[in-house]
């Protein structure tokens, strides 16, 4: 008599189905690092925190590397076209424990992501938003919106309606997300754009006199509000500070941050169409498109408001408790004062919530692909790989996924939890480090699957696998992001013994987790070792 035995995954297909063309692959990619949003934040974030190094040259370099780290990605995912991205590829490669190790970890930086993301959606996006349409309006009624909605409860209640809807859009299934995804990143860089064309249309004093109109409106800063913002920061301990070439090296990080989430098609790799090629130019392009609009609209928006501004308010946002500016300072703020135009205002304003906004679709929908993976290889429940009937979308890692979130956006408005532990920079960059290996040792370690490869991830420089190279490259990139990670709070979040136990927790937990499941696995009949030999099915 024959003995049934479990089989090693939970179905002979994914049932997922592959929907993502080259435009849907790049554009995913885009929103997945929030082009506008990096736009808005990083003038500010690299004044108050980088004021000695060029944007510019932090932005050359910062990308060089980043084309590394997506060819990596792209490379990786051209030679395992499935869902999960490093649960795959390093499980596959170095080890299952080690795959899903850095795959939970990398998750979970995502978790807390969306919790920080919803919360920022409403607190900068829909504030600004209604701050600069109040303003260009003449409407007391969206000035006073855009300061209400930051206060905490609103806040929670608006955050949560966002949540809703993106599940809502996300159970409609992948080929509706695409569209939605592809559609509103259309109007999103149109109003991107039109941000640019504000900025080249004006000059340094035409700025000038915009904003002291504008500070004379809201705030009690009735006469020259431009200089008084520079004095202020002076009378605060903020000293110019002159460019120096080693500023840039140390900012390096910051030249890669702000592509985090390029590579996020990897993560959903079981629904792109020819993968091998879909992947590199998605991947490589959108890292391409964000490269020149960083350099155009970021050069255009230093030019108008000038370096010294910059910098000065953005030492009093960061550093003191005497922030002259009614909100957050971001460049859309700052273009919004330049204009009165309220077709100009309106794109401009739906183009920065959006960019915040599609953010959020991007994370979730990568944390249920993971999650669907692991269930798939039975270490998570596998009722998790439920998918609906007509979409054939993962629905319960959906709904276990924004139930998560909604518990982290509370938690990242009502308690200073996230104060003690979120150092989003160390806990994903520890999972793109540890894939470093796998690109590096893929020739070697499963030569059989690296011959059986498209031509393209076979390359060669010098008789070198290209993927091993750029596996080099990553580690060297994700090495320095570490430790600036750990020396530079500022930048990347608390670094004291109990944000480095809560990073170090996530992993070992991981490792936990994937050992224990193995244990109860094997008394069933199923041998997750396994998983070290072969790919999942389609």
């Amino acid at each position: 008599m024959a003995i049934a035995h479990p089989e090693l995954f939970a179905r002979k297909s994914s049932g997922l189905i592959r929907e993502f063309g080259v435009f849907d692959t790049f554009s995913f990619n885009v929103i997945g690092y929030a082009l506008g949003l990096v736009l808005a934040i990083t003038p500010f974030f690299a004044g108050a925190l980088f004021p000695g190094a060029n944007i510019f040259l932090i932005l050359i370099i910062g990308t060089a590397f980043a084309l590394f780290n997506g060819l990596v990605y792209s490379l990786l995912a051209g030679a395992m076209p499935r869902s999960g991205g490093e649960y795959v590829y390093n499980g596959r490669i170095l080890h299952p424990a080690i795959g899903f190790m850095a795959n939970w970890g990398f998750t979970w930086s995502q978790f807390l992501g969306i919790g920080i993301y919803t919360q920022w959606t409403v607190n900068y996006a829909l504030a600004v938003s209604f701050a600069t349409l109040g303003h260009g309006l003449g409407s007391k009624a969206l000035l006073d919106a855009g300061i209400f909605i930051q206060k905490p409860w609103p806040s929670f209640i608006f955050g949560t309606c966002v949540l809703i809807s993106v599940v809502l859009v996300l159970l409609a299934g992948t080929r509706f997300l695409r569209r939605f995804l592809n559609v509103f990143f259309v109007i999103a860089t149109v109003g991107t754009l039109m941000t640019l064309f504000v900025f080249l249309g004006s000059s340094r004093d035409e700025f000038i006199a915009a904003f002291n109109a504008f500070m004379a409106s809201t705030t009690d800063i009735k006469e020259d509000a431009y200089n008084v913002v520079i004095q202020l920061a002076k009378e605060k301990g903020w000293i110019p500070t002159a460019q120096t070439f080693g500023a840039v090296l140390l900012a390096l990080p910051l030249g890669y941050w702000v592509y985090i989430g390029f590579t996020y098609s990897s993560y959903v790799g079981g629904e792109v169409k020819e993968p091998q090629k879909t992947q590199t130019y998605g991947i490589i392009g959108s890292l391409a498109f964000g490269f020149i609009l960083y350099m155009i609209i970021m050069g255009a928006y230093y030019s108008v408001v000038g370096t010294e501004f910059n910098n000065a308010a953005a030492y009093l946002e960061y550093n003191t408790d005497a922030n002259p500016l009614p909100v957050f300072g971001v460049l859309n703020f700052f273009a919004g004062v330049l204009t009165t135009n309220p077709i100009v205002l309106f794109f401009m304003g739906i183009s920065f919530f959006l960019w915040f906004y599609l953010l959020l679709f991007v994370m979730v929908s990568i944390c249920v692909r993971n999650m669907f993976a692991w269930s798939f290889d039975q270490i998570m429940p596998v009722a998790l790989t439920k998918v609906t009937d007509k979409t054939r979308f993962p629905w319960a890692a959906t709904i276990v996924v924004a139930i998560l979130a909604w518990v982290l956006l509370w938690a990242s408005i009502f308690t200073p939890l996230f104060d003690y532990i979120f150092n989003y920079i160390a806990i994903f960059a520890i999972a793109f480090w540890i894939t470093s290996f796998a690109a590096m040792l893929l020739p070697f370690r499963k030569p059989e699957l690296f011959q059986s490869a498209p031509d393209m991830v076979k390359r060669t420089v010098l008789g070198v696998p290209l993927i091993t190279i750029a596996g080099v490259v990553n580690f060297v990139l994700f090495s320095l992001i570490l430790y600036s990670s750990y020396t530079l709070p500022a930048f990347s979040g608390p670094v004291g013994p109990v944000a480095i136990g809560f990073v170090l927790g996530i992993y070992i937990v991981g490792l936990i987790i994937y050992y224990v499941v193995a244990s109860i696995r094997k008394k069933q009949g199923v041998d997750l070792d396994l998983l070290y030999t072969e790919i999942p099915p389609e």
